[in-house]
C-alpha cells in the first residue's frame, strides 16, 4: 500500500532542499509526496521584484517541483517572517494531515538560527499531536495514520542536530538536482550556495554508508530505542 509523505518547511525551498531527495526517493517507489510551506519566504525577494512577485514566483516553483516528483505542493498565506506557534497554526496544519492521511511527516529540528524555522518546528510537532490523537475532534476527520517523524538536516538549524537515520537515495538524486533546480534559492541566491552544499551533505553522508549520495535525519531522544538480542 502507498504510503503519504509530508514534508513541512518556514520557507519555500526549506522541505525542498532538505527533505527533497527522501520525497524523490518515496515518489520513484510509488508513494505519495507534499510539501507544506507555511510562508512563501516573499521577504528574501530581490531587487528587481516586489514581495507579491517574488511570492507568486516561489509558489509556482514550488508547485513545479511537486509535480516533477508526481507529487502535491500546498504553501500556506502567513506572511513571511510572521510565523507564530499559535492554536490556529497547529490545527490549520493538524487537519492537512487528517485531509492528506499522512504516514510519515519531515520537518525543522528545533534549534535554529531562524526565528521562522524555531516556529515552524514547534507548530508541526503540536500539529503531528493533533492530527493524530483519535480523542481529539477536527472537523469530523479521522486521526492521521502518522508512524514516523523525523528532523531534517538544514544548514541553519545546526545547533545540538544529531544524524541518526541514514537513507541512500543514489538513485533519486538526479530526479532531486533537477526538480530542485525550480527554486530561485539555488540558481540565483548570492548569500549562499544551496545546491553546492547540499549536494556536497549527500556526498558526504553517502560517503558513511558506503554509497554515493545519501540524506540523514534526525529523531526525538524517546524514539532511539531498538529492541536487540545478542
Amino acid at each position: 500500500m502507498a504510503k503519504t509523505i509530508m514534508a513541512v518547511g518556514a520557507h519555500t525551498g526549506d522541505a525542498q532542499l532538505t527533505c527533497g531527495l527522501l520525497l524523490a526517493k518515496h515518489a520513484m517507489a510509488g508513494n505519495h509526496i507534499i510539501t507544506v510551506d507555511l510562508t512563501a519566504g516573499e521577504r528574501g525577494t530581490p531587487p528587481s521584484m516586489s514581495v507579491s512577485e517574488f511570492r507568486k514566483m516561489n509558489v509556482s516553483s514550488a508547485q513545479e517541483f511537486a509535480s516533477m516528483l508526481g507529487g502535491e505542493s500546498i504553501v500556506l498565506d502567513t506572511p513571511d517572517g510572521e510565523l507564530a506557534d499559535t492554536p490556529a497554526a497547529e490545527l490549520q496544519l493538524a487537519r492537512l494531515m487528517r485531509e492528506k492521511k499522512v504516514d510519515a511527516v519531515l520537518y525543522h529540528w528545533k534549534n535554529s538560527m531562524h526565528k521562522d524555522h524555531i516556529q515552524a518546528s514547534k507548530i508541526t510537532e503540536n500539529a503531528i499531536f493533533f492530527a493524530s490523537l483519535a480523542s481529539f475532534e477536527l472537523d469530523g476527520l479521522p486521526p492521521a495514520p502518522i508512524r514516523q517523524m523525523m528532523y531534517a538536516e538544514n544548514w541553519e538549524d545546526a545547533e545540538g542536530f544529531v544524524p541518526y537515520c541514514y537513507f541512500d537515495v543514489t538513485e533519486a538524486f538526479p530526479l532531486w538536482k533537477e526538480a530542485v533546480k525550480k527554486l530561485y534559492l539555488t540558481e540565483h541566491s548570492k548569500d549562499f550556495k544551496y545546491l553546492r552544499y547540499y549536494e556536497a551533505l549527500s556526498v558526504m553522508r553517502g560517503a558513511l554508508i558506503k554509497t554515493d549520495h545519501a540524506t540523514a535525519f534526525g529523531i526525538a531522544e524517546y524514539a532511539k530505542r531498538v529492541k536487540m538480542d545478542i
